[in-house]
C-alpha cells in the first residue's frame, strides 16, 4: 500500500460515520447533484477550450481540476439540502432508522465512486508524481477491474491539461512497468547506433499555432518514416539530418490511430534502414536515436523489456485503438518520438513514440513489422495527403 491507499482508507471511514450521522437522503441528493454538476462541467469542456489555452501549462490543470471540482460541488450542495429537507420530515419514526443506517452504506459507496474518478484522471494526469501514486494504489486498481475506467471523462480532461501531443496509449490505468532488464553500456550503445545515425533526421511541422519536432529515419530513398503525431496539421514539414541541411517534404501517408506517418523528400540522399523481420522479445538490446527537445541528436542505450497489444486511443484522443507495442527501458524524450530504436544486427526493432507516465526510465515503441507492413504500399508515392487536424 501506498500514500494514496492510506488517504483511501481514511476518506471511506469518514464517509461511513459521516453517513450515519446525515442519513441516506442528503447523499443521494447529494449524489444526484454532484453528477448533474459533473456533467454540466464535462459539457461546458468544449467551449473552454480556447480561453484554457491561454493559461500557462501549469497552472492548467488547477484551474481545470479546481472548476470542476466546484461546480460539482454546487452540485452537491443543492442536492444535499433537498434530501436533508426530505430527511428531517421522516427523523424520530422507523423510517428515520433506517435512513441513517442506509446512510452508512450510502456514504461508503459514495467515498468509492469518488476514488474511482478522481483516482482514474490522476492517473490519466500529466501530473507525473500524482500519476504514480493513482497507477501504484493497490485499492485504485482493484477498483479498476471491477468498474469501468473514467475515460471519457480522463480523455477529455487529459486533452486539455497536457502539452506533449503524445497520444492515449492506454484505456484506464497505464500497467505497472514489466521488470527491469540490462542496458547495454554507453559505449555499446553509440557502437549499435553508429551506422543509423546518417538515417535519422530531425523533423519540424509548422502546424496551427507552433512548430512540432520530432525524429525520424529514411526507410527507402527519399523516404522517412516518423509519428503522425509530429507532423498532424503541418503545413509545411521539412527535415534536416544531424550536420546536414534542411529539406522540404511531403506527407505522402499519414495513420492517426497507429501514430505513423511517411514523408517523400526529394532531395535527401541518406542510406535506409532496414526493419526487423519480427518483432524483438524481451531482454533484446539496443539502442534509440532521437532529437529530444528539437535539439541535438542523442543516442540512448535501450533494452526490450516487454511487448503486449494495447488499448488506447488514437492520436485525437478520440477513436478506441489497438496497437502492438514494446515496452522499453530508456529514456524517452519529447522530441525523440519517431526515432528508431536500432538491435545489435543494425536492424530496426521499433518507433519510439512515447514515454510511461509513471517511470522516466521507461518508454514505449510501435511494432517494427506493424509499421513495416503499413508503410510498405506507399512508399513510391509523391502526392502529398491531409495531415489532419492539429493536436493543440
Amino acid at each position: 500500500m501506498n500514500l494514496f491507499d492510506l488517504v483511501i482508507v481514511v476518506l471511506v471511514i469518514a464517509a461511513v460515520l459521516i453517513g450515519v450521522s446525515s442519513g441516506a437522503l442528503p447523499q443521494i441528493g447529494g449524489l444526484l447533484g454532484a453528477f448533474g454538476g459533473a456533467v454540466l462541467a464535462i459539457a461546458a469542456l468544449p467551449w473552454l477550450e480556447q480561453p484554457l489555452e491561454t493559461i500557462p501549462a501549469e497552472f492548467r490543470a488547477i484551474a481545470v481540476l479546481g472548476g470542476l471540482l466546484f461546480v460539482v460541488g454546487v452540485g452537491e450542495a443543492i442536492g444535499s439540502a433537498v434530501g436533508r429537507t426530505i430527511a428531517i420530515r421522516l427523523r424520530g419514526g422507523v423510517l428515520g432508522g433506517v435512513d441513517r443506517l442506509l446512510g452508512g452504506f450510502v456514504g461508503a459507496a459514495q467515498a468509492i465512486l469518488v476514488v474511482w474518478l478522481v483516482g482514474g484522471l490522476l492517473g490519466a494526469g500529466p501530473m507525473r508524481s500524482l500519476a504514480v501514486q493513482a497507477q501504484t494504489s493497490i485499492l485504485v486498481r482493484g477498483l479498476s477491474t471491477i468498474l469501468p475506467p473514467p475515460t471519457e471523462i480522463a480523455a477529455e480532461l487529459g486533452r486539455l491539461l497536457d502539452d506533449t501531443a503524445i497520444p492515449d496509449l492506454f484505456v484506464g490505468l497505464d500497467p505497472l512497468p514489466a521488470p527491469d532488464v540490462d542496458r547495454p553500456t554507453d559505449p555499446a550503445a553509440q557502437a549499435i547506433a553508429a551506422a543509423a545515425t546518417a538515417s535519422t533526421l530531425r523533423i519540424s511541422a509548422l502546424t496551427c499555432e507552433f512548430q512540432s519536432t520530432g525524429t525520424g529515419f529514411a526507410v527507402a530513398r527519399g523516404y522517412v518514416v516518423t509519428n503522425a503525431h509530429v507532423i498532424a496539421g503541418g503545413r509545411t514539414v521539412r527535415v534536416r539530418t544531424a550536420d546536414g541541411p534542411s529539406l522540404d517534404a511531403v506527407v505522402v501517408f499519414a495513420d492517426p490511430e497507429l501514430d505513423v506517418a511517411l514523408l517523400w523528400v526529394p532531395r535527401l540522399d541518406a542510406p535506409a534502414l532496414r526493419f526487423a523481420a519480427a518483432d524483438p522479445k524481451r531482454g533484446a538490446t539496443g539502442a534509440t536515436l532521437g532529437f529530444p527537445h528539437g535539439g541535438a541528436l542523442h543516442v540512448e542505450a535501450a533494452a526490450i523489456s516487454g511487448a503486449y497489444s494495447a488499448n488506447g486511443r488514437d492520436i485525437y484522443g478520440e477513436q478506441k485503438v489497438t496497437r502492438m507495442i514494446l515496452e522499453l527501458r530508456a529514456v524517452v524524450d519529447q522530441g525523440d518520438s519517431g526515432g528508431p530504436l536500432i538491435l545489435t544486427d543494425g536492424t530496426v526493432g521499433g518507433v519510439v513514440f512515447a514515454e510511461a507516465r509513471t517511470d522516466e526510465d521507461v518508454g514505449y515503441a510501435l511494432s517494427p513489422t506493424r509499421v513495416a507492413t503499413t508503410i510498405q504500399p506507399w512508399i513510391g508515392r509523391t502526392g502529398a495527403v491531409d495531415t489532419g487536424a492539429c493536436i493543440h
